[in-house]
């Protein structure tokens, strides 16, 4: 390796780049072997029996997973035309030296003023191997006076471009099927562009969901009070206040609340809905929700690192995800995504929130994150494979005093549970209010959504 001397840091610690020593003496060489297009050995190369792809065919493979399948099409049809006209170039001028050699319609390449048309049309003929037989290499009576031999080069030209096209047919179909199977392992679901933060009670006849299970072992989750209460009337979305269930509770089947289920802290839910909830066997089975939660170090004004914590959901599994999924994290001592001072104070207090603390710009200034990435993942019951999704989203995007819009409901012609999709990006404030203008704050939030009235009312 050799060394290159760069500033002087900071606090006068010198700063050196690192570079490996050069392989070749020739520049040529060296910018071939940087670019992993070489194809010979280096005898005191450490590192020669490392898989090292070309850069252009690395950046290139992966830009089509990413890219569409037009862009993708697009691209096949400048490189195959790229291929092409490179090969006409070189028979072009090939048959301007030995015309002999090629037959177009009978004649003799060049008689025409067409010849580098003549000479496209063998060009793409071969690289396909369609051959029309228009234009191709002179043979038996068409080489005239001309030797055999003299015409090898034109030969080892069609004969390598035909090589050239099985090679490059073969690569499009190959990344072709890479992007199906890409399509296949994608999970097709919707994450709700906004996370809920909720602190208020929650009334257990609120229907959210009909989807979620319990904790096995573990305390029941506000997501299942309200899914079997709601169970009692599914002809239609229905208001809370009208909901029977809550009027008819006893003291047995009275839910837990929300302080005494979460110890008076509140919560982040993340809401994700199987985009084919409404058609039969298009659950997604042993479902994984895992977050993670990004900070960032400051020095100043400057970034200096990026910091990834693992954010615990109260329940992660779900053995058969078909409709909704709601994702709850606890926002206590123990969260990595409150500051350090309010998680000593909420320890302090018995592990429980300050009730003074009850408010939204209070509750945002104790947030200590930048981004939350959700991630979802588990085996498709249509295709048998193991598929994921995932969401990234902005601190902004947290909306502090709401939850999410019931979306379950009964097709009364069918009589079966459905999910209406349109309203997967709906909130609506938490019960008791004390939800954030959302008017006022979109205005100074840094996120990534724009907020609307619904049109359901």
């Amino acid at each position: 390796s050799v060394f290159n001397m760069g500033y002087t840091g900071k606090h006068g610690g010198k700063q050196f780049t690192i570079k490996p020593t050069k392989k070749y003496n020739n520049p040529i060489m060296n910018w071939i072997d940087a670019y992993h297009l070489n194809i010979f050995d280096h005898a005191t190369n450490v590192d020669q029996h490392l898989y090292k792809p070309s850069s252009f065919m690395f950046h290139y493979i992966n830009w089509t997973f990413r890219a569409s399948f037009t862009a993708v099409f697009i691209s096949f049809l400048v490189i195959f035309y790229a291929i092409n006209l490179f090969f006409a170039w070189l028979l072009y001028e090939a048959g301007m030296n030995q015309p002999e050699c090629i037959t177009v319609s009978g004649d003799h390449f060049g008689t025409t003023d067409t010849k580098f048309s003549d000479a496209f049309a063998l060009s793409w003929t071969t690289f396909t191997t369609v051959g029309y037989g228009m234009t191709y290499t002179s043979t038996g009576n068409n080489f005239g006076g001309e030797p055999p031999t003299d015409c090898s080069w034109i030969v080892f030209l069609c004969t390598a471009e035909a090589f050239v096209g099985l090679l490059y047919a073969g690569m499009c179909a190959a990344i072709l099927f890479g992007k199906v199977n890409r399509i296949q392992s994608h999970a097709n679901l919707i994450f709700c562009n906004a996370v809920c933060l909720q602190y208020e009670e929650v009334d257990p006849s609120e229907e959210v969901d009909a989807d979620d299970t319990d904790a096995e072992g573990g305390p029941e989750r506000t997501s299942d009070i309200i899914s079997r209460s709601s169970d009692n009337n599914l002809d239609d979305f229905v208001e809370d206040e009208e909901n029977p269930a809550a009027e008819t509770a006893t003291e047995e089947t009275k839910p837990v609340t929300f302080v005494e289920q979460f110890n008076g802290c509140p919560v982040l839910k993340f809401q994700v809905v199987n985009m084919l909830a409404n058609k039969q066997g298009s659950e997604m089975v042993d479902a994984i929700m895992k977050v993670i939660g990004v900070k960032h170090k400051r020095n100043g004004e400057r970034i200096t690192q990026s910091q990834y914590v693992r954010v615990n959901l109260v329940d992660f599994e779900h053995p058969f995800f078909s409709r909704v999924w709601h994702g709850v994290h606890i926002l206590d001592g123990t969260s990595p995504l409150l500051k350090e001072s309010a998680k000593k104070k909420i320890r302090e207090n018995g592990g429980s929130w300050p009730s003074e603390w009850f408010k939204p710009k209070v509750i945002h200034d104790k947030l200590d994150f930048e981004d939350l990435v959700v991630t979802v993942a588990g085996i498709s019951n249509i295709s048998a494979v193991t598929v994921h999704s995932y969401k990234r989203y902005k601190k902004g995007d947290v909306l502090i005093g709401f939850n999410f819009a019931p979306l379950v409901f009964q097709n009364k012609s069918t009589g079966m549970l459905e999910v209406d999709l349109s309203l997967a990006h709906d909130v609506r404030e938490q019960r008791g209010g004390g939800g954030e203008d959302l008017r006022q704050s979109r205005l100074q939030r840094h996120q990534s959504i724009r907020i609307k009235k619904s049109s359901v009312h």
